[in-house]
């Protein structure tokens, strides 16, 4: 069967960079390296553009190209719906859970199940392509760099695949579940498992570059900035949890360590880094107090702190400002959801809650942000779409 040709926008907007280099967000915080930012874009409030009934809750991340958001839901199905109002254009059915978000490149959507399958499907008729077995559920969100597919399972081992035709590249086997998505900085697979590991892995045959030992487990992708990557790390949840390094980072080659936040806390999303500060939600045990903070990304000192309402777990976007250690912050909002059921963004340069948006009970999904909207789940079985007012 002949492949179906690629819209220009999806053909130009090539996964193989390790940025986004135009406005979609093609898998999982955008890129590979899970810098979770939409610089070009601003928006300075909150209304529901639309919202689509999905049926299982969303915890799945949307990856959006084009005109189309691709996202998953708990009862095993991966969605394609137009971007202008929600509609559905395909559903295809997986054998479990879809925790995992959908990365795009070549025409193909891949996207992990609880089932243990990683599967490929057409993105414009969601056809399965191919279908690779692990021995382990797979909630964590795959990378696409240079043709292949990263992704790790809950049976312990990181997997490389070959993007066309999902034929095993290489695969690293050091133990513990891996729930949380790879990242990628240059020739490093970075990445962490449930005994609180950190690894590199090398990009072309997945050998050993370094190991590190954390405390409690890591759930949340890496990501990576300015040589630098952050590791979250989760604590037990216990009435007097222990202090732990709970926010590492470390140079991604080596990872010799730069610093470490140390503190009886817990992390359950992917920071994200803008104007050199990392921005983040830290969960205080047994109490579950949330607490958003910003720290200094070459140092950690500790910028400003915001208490919030509810958990947070929902992996941050930041939005608008440029790029580098010395970017003015003016401007750039930090948005995240929350266990409270809503939608906030906030000001970076100092906290301030700037707007929020009731959308469901809880929200564990991450939001998507290109073209003036983001784009995220909750779990009331809805994908919604909120754009500034206008």
């Amino acid at each position: 069967m002949m492949r179906p040709s690629l819209p220009p926008a999806v053909l130009l907007c090539s996964l193989l960079l390790t940025t986004h280099a135009c406005a979609d967000w093609p898998m999982f915080r955008a890129d590979a390296m899970r810098s979770g930012a939409a610089h070009d874009e601003q928006i300075g409030g909150l209304e529901i553009a639309w919202s689509a009934e999905l049926g299982g809750s969303v915890e799945s991340s949307p990856a959006v190209v084009g005109e189309r958001v691709f996202v998953g839901n708990s009862l095993g199905s991966v969605f394609a719906l137009s971007s202008a109002d929600g509609s559905v254009l395909w559903r295809a059915q997986t054998g479990g859970a879809v925790q995992s978000s959908p990365a795009l490149d070549g025409g193909l959507v891949v996207v992990g199940s609880v089932d243990g399958f990683l599967y490929a499907l057409d993105a414009a008729t969601g056809e399965q392509r191919w279908c690779y077995r692990t021995r382990g559920p797979v909630i964590s969100s795959p990378a696409i760099v240079d043709g292949s597919v990263l992704f790790g399972s809950m049976d312990g081992r990181l997997y490389c695949l070959r993007l066309e035709t999902g034929e095993l590249i290489w695969r690293s086997d050091h133990g513990a579940a891996i729930q949380g998505a790879p990242a990628v900085a240059g020739e490093a697979v970075l990445y962490g498992d449930d005994d609180a590991k950190m690894r590199g892995l090398r990009l072309s045959d997945g050998s050993l570059l370094w190991e590190s030992q954390g405390s409690g487990k890591v759930v949340a992708a890496p990501v990576v900035a300015e040589n630098i990557a952050l590791f979250a790390l989760m604590g037990p949840s216990a009435l007097r949890p222990p202090k732990l390094d709970y926010l590492i980072a470390v140079r991604p080659e080596t990872g010799e360590r730069v610093w470490a936040l140390n503190e009886a806390y817990s992390i359950f999303g992917t920071p994200v880094i803008a104007g050199g500060r990392v921005f983040f939600a830290t969960v205080e045990g047994y109490i579950s107090k949330t607490v958003f903070r910003a720290a200094d990304l070459a140092t950690g000192v500790q910028a400003w702190e915001a208490v919030m309402p509810g958990v947070v777990d929902s992996s941050p976007a930041a939005i608008g400002g440029p790029t580098g250690f010395d970017a003015a912050l003016t401007g750039v909002t930090i948005c995240a959801g929350c266990h409270d059921g809503r939608l906030y963004l906030l000001d970076a340069a100092g906290g301030r809650i700037v707007d929020t948006q009731p959308l469901a009970p809880k929200i564990y999904s991450s939001p998507a942000v290109t073209g003036g909207r983001i784009y995220i789940g909750a779990n009331d079985g809805r994908l919604y779409c909120l754009r500034a007012p206008a």
